[in-house]
């Protein structure tokens, strides 16, 4: 059974050297190369072929999430596991964004990230519990800005679109014109993201912002 194929990019020497004990101590694993900065990063990665690279965020030169980028556009199938003490929202979205296939803190025991490793080489992906926790709460964030982002004057055009109400019987109640109920129908279509009257009635139910 072949090894998988790791690479440590971390600046810190004493951390490079803890997790390259810990994980040598695993015969599926086989650490290929240690890297300081993002731009060692770039080029051990081109020489060495590694399956998986264990990379922090805030390296010098480079950082690790620019770095990951670069390295995808040059080996799309290469996978990152991001290792780092980095626990806010805005940089685990990022990590992802840029197409993290795993995203661990530093804490962990060696025994989640030798989980996350193996987990990552068969295809899967793997995120500490407060990374779903973060993402639950992005998305909750999300409805409240969908909440915000529809105004009275289209939630008034809303509500008379769900009782069946057409653009002209619309437009006579509320005294505007035919165009503006159109564009305040096109303007919500937009911002809840979907395709017609029938699925923005339901996504406006879902969301609470019909009763």
């Amino acid at each position: 059974m072949d090894r998988i194929k790791l690479i440590l990019a971390d600046d810190h020497p004493l951390i490079r050297a803890g997790f390259r004990s810990l994980l040598g101590r695993n015969k599926a694993f086989e650490i290929v190369g240690e890297a300081e900065t993002g731009k060692e990063l770039l080029l051990l990665a081109s020489e060495k072929a590694p399956d998986i690279i264990l990379v922090d965020i805030t390296i010098p030169v480079i950082n690790g999430l620019d770095a990951m980028v670069q390295l995808k556009k040059i080996n799309p199938n290469l996978k990152f596991i991001i290792l780092t003490m980095h626990d806010e929202a805005g940089y685990v979205i990022k990590a992802l964004k840029n197409g993290a296939h795993g995203y661990l803190l530093k804490n962990i025991e060696i025994a989640e990230l030798e989980k996350a490793i193996q987990t990552v080489y068969e295809g899967g992906k793997y995120f500490s519990p407060f990374v779903t926790n973060i993402l639950a709460e992005s998305v909750n964030k999300q409805t409240v800005i969908d909440h915000e982002e529809i105004t009275l004057r289209e939630k008034e055009v809303l509500n008379l679109v769900a009782d069946g109400q057409s653009t002209k019987q619309i437009a006579a109640k509320l005294k505007i014109s035919i165009r503006t109920v159109e564009s305040h129908r096109l303007n919500m279509l937009k911002k809840l993201e979907v395709n017609n009257s029938s699925e923005l009635i339901k996504k406006a139910i879902d969301l609470k912002i019909l009763g």
